[in-house]
């Protein structure tokens, strides 16, 4: 098993509360979830260009078609407590066992987060909004 792949699903084991968040849509299961980058091993961030920080956030959507990994168009923003909008730049990184889109931003200290992501699944004529709130300290 691939040692990203392997990050990424003992970050959603073991993550609490947070862990087991996933939307079923049309048919689709999309699997969403924020947390910081220093989670994230070094040499596993190195290696998929992902700057590491305690400021620093990652967010993870995947995107199952009956269990199957897929692609698709992923893009949104995040909004703070003051109203200060951060646009969220998704990278696809395509392993031998998932398709993940990833997108890295800075945080303040004890802020919520408002996050609206529009994913559209490859081959659906629909878009999912998925919103969500995240709250760091």
């Amino acid at each position: 098993m691939n040692r990203f792949y392997y990050c990424i699903v003992l970050l959603l084991i073991t993550l609490p509360g947070k862990a087991e968040q996933f939307a079923h849509w049309q048919g689709y299961d999309i699997h969403y979830n924020t947390f910081n980058s220093l989670l994230i091993p070094a040499d596993v961030a190195s290696a998929h260009g992902i700057s590491r920080s305690r400021q620093r956030i990652i967010t993870n959507i995947s995107i199952l078609k009956e269990g199957t990994p897929t692609t698709g168009l992923v893009e949104g923003y995040s909004v703070n407590l003051i109203g200060q909008l951060t646009q969220l730049e998704f990278t696809e990184v395509k392993e031998s066992t998932g398709i993940y889109y990833l997108a890295s931003q800075i945080v303040d200290e004890k802020d919520t987060l408002r996050f609206s992501i529009k994913i559209r699944p490859r081959g659906s004529e629909e878009t999912f909004d998925l919103q969500y709130d995240r709250q760091y300290y």
